[in-house]
């Protein structure tokens, strides 16, 4: 069974990334054999689905995933296995999103099924997001980053909600302290951790 997570952006128009129920990421080929591995999870008791996908964009060799238990993982297509995974990040509610910045390589976006807006920079701490807004009123459903605006010194998330209304909101320059992409810092930042 699949999952709502299909990722053709991969730096391959051939390759595709689909999310499953079973709590894995499958790697499939329209036109050629595929390189290993093919099959992306975690090890775990009780397998998760798998809900979103979303590719680094200044680095695709890496993806994050979002997971029904509240779990985020960070990938390598060259690894089956996670490098980094946050489990319980979002105190067990089910990830409905997970966004790569278009702003730096080190920042993501997560939105959760108790409509919490998560911002994380993993060049600044990693156990923890920088940000955490609550939209309970509203009902997040969820984000993505607009790419950045003639003259704007930081990025602005769009948020989608159960009513069909959208929101844009720029990040405070203060949560911003990963100025410019840099596909090094995430290189920086595996290093360290790995």
């Amino acid at each position: 069974d699949l999952s709502s997570g299909i990722n053709a952006e991969y730096g391959d128009s051939n390759l595709y990334f689909v999310a499953t129920d079973k709590g894995a990421v499958l790697k499939a080929s329209r036109a050629q054999n595929l390189s290993q591995p093919n099959y992306y999870c975690v090890e775990a008791a009780i397998p998760s689905i798998v809900g979103s996908l979303d590719f680094n964009k200044f680095n695709w060799k890496y993806f994050l995933t979002g997971s029904s238990d509240g779990s985020i993982s960070l990938y390598s297509v060259a690894r089956a296995s996670p490098l980094v995974s946050w489990d319980r990040s979002t105190r067990g509610r089910p990830v409905r999103s997970v966004r790569w910045s278009n702003y730096s390589s080190t920042i993501f976006y997560v939105v959760d099924s108790a409509n919490k807006f998560y911002l994380w920079d993993l060049s600044v701490r990693d156990s923890t997001p920088l940000v955490i807004e609550n939209f309970d009123q509203k009902g997040l459903l969820s984000c993505t980053e607009l790419l950045e605006a003639a003259g704007s010194t930081a990025p602005v998330v769009v948020l989608g909600f159960k009513d069909g209304s959208i929101e844009a909101h720029q990040i405070k320059d203060e949560a911003m302290n990963n100025k410019m992409n840099n596909i090094s810092k995430l290189e920086a930042y595996l290093s360290s951790t790995l």
